[in-house]
């Protein structure tokens, strides 16, 4: 069994891969690696903090909510597209916490996919006010279709 210090190396050498397996290395590293990709999110290289937040997504653990959830306010773009993604693995409750954060993000590819990711979860209804709101301000043409079809997907 590898040390702490042999794992994290072993999950770097991991994401600093240019094609990456995020469902083999979240089975691969599990959970004892979720303090590091933490670090990595918050930290200053733009790249890892993006392969880790993705990478986090798929680890099925309690705190992952919480990781994902922060990164929902990340300062790099990409962070915060990857935490919206990231929340489609959440439960309905964690995801919401995410994309409570990500609808009210300015960057038009963040909202693309929190839009997406509140599709697949099936809980647009909680959202309509904010979808409402990206419908009608969103100068991003697509966003703004984006919201306003589901918007009219619910019931």
């Amino acid at each position: 069994m590898p040390t702490i210090e042999e794992l994290n190396e072993q999950v770097i050498a991991f994401l600093k891969q240019d094609e990456l397996d995020y469902p083999a290395g979240a089975a691969k590293f599990g959970a004892a690696v979720l303090p590091l990709l933490k670090l990595l999110i918050d930290g200053n290289d733009e790249n890892l903090a993006i392969k880790a937040a993705y990478l986090a997504g798929y680890i099925k653990h309690d705190s992952v909510a919480e990781i994902i959830t922060n990164a929902a306010s990340n300062k790099f773009t990409a962070v915060r597209v990857a935490a919206a993604y990231g929340s489609q693995k959440l439960s309905a409750a964690d995801a919401s916490k995410v994309l409570d954060k990500s609808l009210d993000d300015v960057d038009p590819g963040v909202l693309k996919v929190a839009i997406r990711s509140v599709e697949s979860l099936n809980i647009a209804k909680n959202f309509k006010a904010k979808l409402g709101n990206i419908g009608k301000v969103q100068l991003d043409l697509n966003v703004k279709g984006f919201a306003n079809d589901l918007i009219k997907k619910i019931k």
